[in-house]
């Protein structure tokens, strides 16, 4: 059974100026590297954009975001998904739509037309090749794996529960003492927040290459080690 909820990602990731395929003047970032921390052999490289950060002038609600993203999926006729995310580098904050799903990069324009009609004003351009610190919030669509872990129903992505509430650096540092305590290195970890009936907080894990075991086993290094931190 496959359970649709709302919730976010914090993650880093090197971000570098689009110049090419979007409009004139508009600032707009992709993903560099996309999974940082994935040292297996099955990394992907996909020539297609991955995640496309349309910076805008100003921040603007969810709920605004998603709703004329839902409404350019109707009268567009392109399968992609559009979410709010804020990226800091450095001293700045740029609030943008984090696009996904788009076959080429001579898209970015045509949807940033479609925004742009509805009211969405983009920031000017600008050129920056720097690490940042990303919270895309989103619908995620996930399906129960194994006890307190769960697997994201389009991605080879597992959402592993834990018991606290973790900054990034702290989670930086567990995931550090992770990779030190167990010999597994095919995976990528970020920090999640699913909103339910309860708050759930969790580790984002990407891999291809894991079987069910060693993510169990992953999620329970992970559980000691955030216990044994907090005493």
């Amino acid at each position: 059974m496959i359970l649709e909820t709302f919730g976010s990602i914090i993650k880093e990731e090197q971000v570098k100026t689009v110049e090419r395929g979007s409009l004139p003047n508009t600032f707009v970032l992709e993903n560099l590297g996309y999974f940082p921390g994935y040292y297996g052999a099955e990394l992907p490289h996909d020539k297609d954009p991955d995640s496309i950060f349309l910076v805008m002038n100003q921040k603007e609600s969810t709920e605004k975001i998603l709703r004329i993203t839902d409404n350019i999926k109707k009268i567009s006729g392109f399968a992609f998904e559009g979410t709010p995310a804020d990226l800091y580098v450095n001293n700045s904050t740029y609030y943008s739509i984090r696009i996904r799903g788009i076959k080429d990069f001579d898209d970015i324009g045509v949807l940033q037309e479609f925004y742009r009609d509805e009211g969405i004003t983009f920031a000017k351009a600008k050129k920056i090749d720097e690490m940042a610190s990303i919270q895309v919030k989103k619908i995620f669509r996930v399906e129960t794996f194994a006890q307190d872990i769960f697997k994201d129903a389009n991605r080879n992505m597992y959402y592993f529960k834990i018991e606290h509430q973790l900054t990034w650096s702290h989670f930086k540092t567990i995931t550090r003492q992770v990779r030190n305590n167990v010999k597994i290195s095919a995976f990528d970890a970020a920090l999640a927040v699913i909103y339910g009936s309860v708050v759930h907080d969790m580790v984002r894990v990407y891999t291809k290459s894991l079987s069910k075991e060693e993510l169990q086993k992953l999620h329970e290094k992970y559980k000691e080690l955030i216990a044994k931190s907090l005493k």
